[in-house]
C-alpha cells in the first residue's frame, strides 16, 4: 500500500507535512511500543507490560530457549504475546508466523504458573515502580491482584491469547495468513501497520492499523468463549476422569479436607482448577488448589499468599514450601510466589492425607494471625 503525505495544523493555522518515513530501528520501535503500548491496542482496551523480551521454554524444565519481543496483558487477563519486525526485515513474511506459532505453541505447553506475575514484578522493580499500585492503577481499583493473575496463567495454560505482529508495513501477505488464522484458531491474530510519518523539523507522527479484527472471527470467537457454570462434581469427572480413578478418589479427598477444616472447594471462573476457600477476617484466602495439569496436581497458591501479611516473609513461605516438600516430596516449581504442585494421588496414601491436613490447619492458623 503507497502512502501519502498526512498534514497537520496548528492553532495559528500553520499547515505541516508529515511525510512517509521509517523508524530508525527495531530497537527503537520497541521501546516506543513498551512505554506506549496504546499504539498497538484494539477494541479489547489497555495493555499492561509484563516483560520485554520475555524468555519462552521449549521443554518442561527449561529456562527459555526463545525471547519474544514483548508479552503484555489486558484487563480481561488475555495474555498478548507480540513479535515486532521493521519492513525492510524479510523474516516479516512468513518467518515471522512460525516464529510466533512457536512461541505460542511451547509457552503454552510448558508456561509454569506464577511466571507471567514474577516477570511483571521483574519489570516493574527495574523501572522503580510499584507493582500493586502499577496493577492497581491499570485494573482501575476493580478486581483482586491474586485472582487477576490467576485468570491470566489459566487463560495462558488454555490457549486463550492473543497474537499481535507489528510493523511499520504489514505486507498484504501477512494480512491475509493473519485474518485466516484469526478465524480459524482459539487465540486471536492481529496484525498491526504503525505507519511513519515525519516533518523536515524532526516530529513524527504514527498511524495504526489493525489487520484481522474482522466481525466474523470476534462473534465465533465470543460464542467459543462463553462458558456455562459447571458444578465441582462434574468437574472433576471431565477434568480428572480421562487421568483414572486414583486421580478422581484423590480429588474426593482434597475437597473432603478443606471442608473438613471449614472452607470450601470451588470451580474458579476460568474452569481452569479447583481451588479451595476460606473465609477470614481479612478477606478470602486460598492456600491450595487441585489442577488438571499433570494429570491431576495439587499446588500451594504461594502467587496468592505472598501478598497476605501472614506470609509475605519470603524466610515464612520458604518454611511452608520445604513443609510440603517434607509431606509429599519434591514439588514442580521451586519459586516462591508461583504454584509448587505435587502429583494429586499422593492423597489417596492416608498418613499422606492426614499430614496434609495437620499442614493446612497449621496454615490456616498463620493466617488466622494476622490483623
Amino acid at each position: 500500500m503507497t502512502r501519502t503525505t498526512i498534514y497537520t495544523v496548528d492553532p495559528a493555522g500553520n499547515l505541516t507535512a508529515m511525510r512517509p518515513s521509517e523508524p530508525r530501528s527495531e530497537d527503537f520501535m520497541q521501546k516506543l511500543v513498551a512505554a506506549h503500548p496504546e499504539l498497538i491496542a484494539d477494541q479489547d482496551g489497555a495493555l499492561l507490560l509484563v516483560r520485554r523480551e520475555q524468555p519462552i521454554a521449549d521443554r518442561e524444565d527449561g529456562s527459555g530457549r526463545w525471547s519474544l519481543d514483548h508479552l503484555f496483558v489486558t484487563r480481561g487477563g488475555i495474555p498478548v504475546l507480540v513479535e515486532l519486525k521493521r519492513a525492510v526485515d524479510t523474516r516479516l513474511r512468513r518467518e515471522v508466523i512460525g516464529q510466533m506459532l512457536d512461541y505460542a505453541a511451547n509457552g503454552t505447553a510448558y508456561w509454569q504458573g506464577g511466571r507471567i506475575s514474577e516477570s511483571y514484578a521483574s519489570t516493574m522493580a527495574e523501572l522503580g515502580k510499584d507493582p500493586d499500585g502499577e496493577l492497581d492503577l491499570f485494573l482501575g481499583g476493580s478486581a483482586d491482584p491474586q485472582q487477576f493473575w490467576d485468570q491470566v496463567d489459566a487463560n495462558f495454560a488454555a490457549g486463550r491469547i492473543k497474537m499481535v505482529f507489528v510493523a511499520d508495513m504489514i505486507p498484504r501477505e501477512l494480512a491475509r495468513i493473519v485474518e485466516f488464522l484469526n478465524e480459524q484458531m482459539k487465540a486471536d491474530v492481529r496484525a498491526v501497520e504503525l505507519s511513519w510519518f515525519e516533518s523536515v523539523g524532526g516530529v513524527t507522527a504514527l498511524s495504526p492499523r489493525i489487520i484481522g479484527e474482522t466481525e466474523r472471527a470476534q462473534t465465533e470467537k465470543a460464542a467459543r468463549g462463553a462458558l456455562p457454570p459447571i458444578a465441582r462434581e462434574t468437574w472433576i469427572l471431565e477434568r480428572l476422569g480421562p487421568c483414572g480413578r486414583e486421580v478422581i478418589e484423590a480429588a474426593d479427598i482434597f475437597v473432603s479436607i478443606i471442608g473438613e477444616l471449614g472452607g470450601r472447594a470451588e470451580v474458579t471462573s476460568s474452569q481452569g482448577s479447583i481451588i479451595s476457600v476460606f473465609d477470614t477476617s481479612s478477606g478470602s484466602l486460598y492456600p491450595l488448589r487441585l489442577s488438571n495439569e499433570r494429570n491431576g496436581t495439587i499446588q500451594l497458591y504461594l502467587a496468592h499468599l505472598v501478598y497476605r501479611p501472614a506470609f509475605a516473609d519470603e524466610a515464612v513461605r520458604r518454611a511452608l514450601y520445604e513443609e510440603l516438600v517434607a509431606i509429599v516430596g519434591p514439588l514442580t516449581t521451586k519459586t516462591l510466589n508461583g504454584f509448587p504442585g505435587f502429583d494429586a494421588r499422593k492423597l489417596t496414601d492416608p498418613p499422606v492425607a492426614r499430614a496434609l491436613s495437620d499442614y493446612l490447619r497449621r496454615l490456616l492458623d498463620r493466617a488466622g494471625s494476622e490483623t
